[in-house]
Parts: C-alpha cells; sequence; structure tokens
C-alpha cells in the first residue's frame, strides 16, 4: 500500500513541475523573476520564506525534469498527456444572481469561444490506467475574448483560463510541503516513500487523505467527471470563489476491463462521434466564500457546501466534432493554460496558485524555445 501511494504522490508532485534542458534552466529562472509579483489580497498570508521556497521548488524541478526528459520534445510539465482538446462555448447565464455578476460573469447571456483540454497528471506520456492505478484527471478552460484587466499582459488577445482537477483538493495544502516532496524526488531519483514515513506530520496527514481518494477515483470518460478548482480566486474586488464544473449527463461509462493505453480519448471520441455523438454539456459553478473559517492557504481542504453553497453561473457546450485531428492536436499542444491567465476580477490566491504563477512562466519559457535532440525519445508504449 505504502509503494503505491508513493507513486501516486509521485504523480500528483508534477501537478506544479516544469520541464527543462542545461541551456534552458537560466532562461526558464530568469522568466519567472523577472514578471513582478502580484501584491497579496487582503485574503492572503504568505508564510515567512515563502519566496525563497518557491525559487528552490523551480530550481529543484528544472534539474528533476532535466533527468526525465533528455531528449525528444518539450511537452508541458503539468499534465503533458491530453486526452482530448475540443473547441466550446461558453454562456453566462441569463438568470445569474446579479451578486455574482463580476469579471466574466458580469454580463447576463455572454457568449466566450473557448477551448478546453482534458488530460492525465501523470508526468510522462503514460497509458491512461497504470499498473498502480488512477491518477488525477484535469480540465483546462481558455475563453477567448475576455473583457478587463489582465494579470500577466501578455501579447495576443486576452483570455481567461480556469484549470480544474477532478477532485476538489489539491494534493498538498502548502508551498513548504510542495518544497519537501521534490527536494526527496530529486534525491531519490522519484522514489518518495520517505515522503510518508510515520510519525506523519498534519499536513503529510492531509496529502495522504487526497492520494488515497485518488486511487479510488476511476474515470471511465473525461466527459462524465466533475472537476475542482481545488485552490481559491479573487471574485471581484472585495470576495474570494471555488470554482467547479459538472456535467449535465448522468452516464458514467465504465472504465474498461483490459482498457487500452488511450482508452479515455477513445471515450470522449465516442461521445462527441460528429455522425453518431451528441453534445456534453456542463454546468460551471461558483462557490463563494462566505465564512472567515474557510481555509486560503491550505489547498487540500474541501469548502463545505452546507456553508458555501453552489451557484450555477454559466453553461459550457461541447458539440460534436472531430478533435482527433493534427491540426486540432497541434493547435492545443502549442497553447499554454495556466490560473494566472486571466483577469484581476479572478486573480489566484493562496500559497499554491502563488508558486503556480512562477513555475507555470517558467516552463512556458521553456516550452517555447527550440531544442535539438540528443536522441530517440523513450515512448511507453
Amino acid at each position: 500500500m505504502m509503494r503505491r501511494r508513493s507513486a501516486t504522490v509521485a504523480t500528483a508532485a508534477m501537478l506544479l513541475a516544469v520541464s527543462t534542458s542545461p541551456r534552458q534552466v537560466a532562461s526558464a529562472e530568469q522568466a519567472a523573476a523577472a514578471v513582478p509579483a502580484a501584491p497579496l489580497t487582503k485574503f492572503e498570508k504568505a508564510p515567512q520564506g515563502e519566496a525563497e521556497q518557491i525559487g528552490q521548488i523551480i530550481s529543484l524541478t528544472t534539474q528533476l525534469l532535466q533527468m526525465r526528459y533528455p531528449e525528444g520534445m518539450a511537452r508541458r510539465g503539468v499534465h503533458p498527456k491530453d486526452h482530448g482538446c475540443v473547441k466550446a462555448t461558453f454562456t453566462v447565464n441569463s438568470d445569474i444572481p446579479p451578486n455574482y455578476r463580476a469579471g466574466v460573469f458580469a454580463t447576463p447571456g455572454k457568449k466566450y469561444p473557448a477551448w478546453i483540454r482534458f488530460s492525465n497528471a501523470t508526468p510522462f506520456l503514460a497509458p491512461d490506467l497504470g499498473q498502480k492505478g488512477p491518477d488525477s484527471r484535469g480540465m483546462a478552460i481558455k475563453l477567448i475574448g475576455v473583457e478587463g484587466e489582465t494579470l500577466l499582459n501578455e501579447p495576443g488577445a486576452k483570455t481567461q483560463d480556469f484549470l480544474l482537477i477532478n477532485l476538489p483538493g489539491f494534493a498538498f495544502p502548502n508551498v513548504s510541503e510542495y518544497l519537501e516532496v521534490t527536494k526527496i524526488q530529486l534525491a531519490k531519483h522519484d522514489d518518495i516513500t520517505s515522503f510518508f514515513t510515520p510519525p506523519l506530520s498534519p499536513d503529510r496527514l492531509k496529502t495522504a487523505a487526497v492520494v488515497k481518494k485518488i486511487q479510488q477515483t476511476n474515470v471511465g470518460n473525461p466527459l462524465e467527471s466533475p472537476y475542482f478548482s481545488a485552490a481559491p480566486f479573487l471574485y471581484g474586488s472585495d470576495r474570494v470563489a471555488k470554482f467547479s464544473v459538472t456535467p449535465r449527463s448522468a452516464e458514467k461509462t465504465p472504465v474498461p476491463t483490459n482498457p487500452t493505453t488511450n482508452y479515455l480519448r477513445e471515450a470522449m471520441k465516442k461521445s462527441l462521434d460528429p455522425a453518431n455523438g451528441k453534445p456534453a454539456v456542463f454546468d460551471f459553478k461558483v462557490q463563494l466564500r462566505n465564512d472567515d473559517s474557510l481555509p486560503i492557504e491550505d489547498a487540500t481542504a474541501e469548502w463545505s457546501e452546507a456553508t458555501a453553497p453552489q451557484q450555477n453561473v454559466a453553461t459550457i457546450e461541447i458539440d460534436q466534432q472531430d478533435f482527433d485531428n493534427a491540426f486540432q492536436v497541434t493547435e492545443c499542444e502549442h497553447m499554454a493554460f495556466t490560473p494566472w491567465h486571466g483577469l484581476t476580477a479572478h486573480q489566484p490566491i493562496g500559497g499554491i496558485n502563488r508558486l503556480r504563477r512562477d513555475v507555470y512562466i517558467a516552463s512556458s519559457k521553456f516550452r517555447s524555445q527550440p531544442k535539438e535532440p540528443t536522441g530517440f525519445p523513450k515512448w511507453p508504449w
């Protein structure tokens, strides 16, 4: 059981990782350092030394992935394998309550074209279901053509990204714990058994609980799973929220007895087949923080719906389509998704989100640079 748990946490640790090469390490780290840090909101309280810890994580992880990816093209360090990247429409509900009209949700009936990338959290391109059991699944949404002040002021159109996972709690509560697991990964060549050596600290027990849920959460079709932001975000200038997505369909495709390497992509293709499939519809929900007891700095913590109820604010429609073609796959592979692509009205907050900002910048910088191959990449199949 301990070995299985350790392997899953190694995967979970890659939720924030970057990939790099010797020549690009300094460039990627400099790119992250070059963007001024967003000032802390009134809801945040960063522990002393957190900025230095984030710097250490970027440096350690670039070394770790330099070892993992010596050949081949630069894959994204966060959820490198996609199950399908689809075109969608994101529509703000016409009856959205007035107190939920903020940021991209300010105008009832507003429609945004969107890209949605469904993915797997394994650090490598690997079979959808490994020998150790299920891994975390992801849903990254990119709204195109949003209006308002943005966080990173990058070139091109204004976008709003929502990065979601299939559990309401993140695998690590804070930057400090993430640093510790990254140190162990590098020192022990990805064997992080010692991360769970008893006695476990309260923070370590939180990670163990999330990992257990990951192992128990099977997904037969990415279009039939709920997804959650886990970490919190601003909602306007003076409120905080978490986001989630729930499929309208009650269908639950079972995991095949003998799943193929890409069974999740195959399930999506069948569901969205232009001739025989049907559209997939999701409700996008907002959970407003209405009690100061709901944690900001602990990303593993779930907010009770009894205290902070979910509110439907938008509808996602994915029409039938042939998404498994070279043009669409290539287009999606070159996109960068980060919770820091977005409006200041939806600024990511909390320690894990502050970490994600600099790590994603470094990752994007690395992926944009050419890399000459040193040999043939080692494919998992």
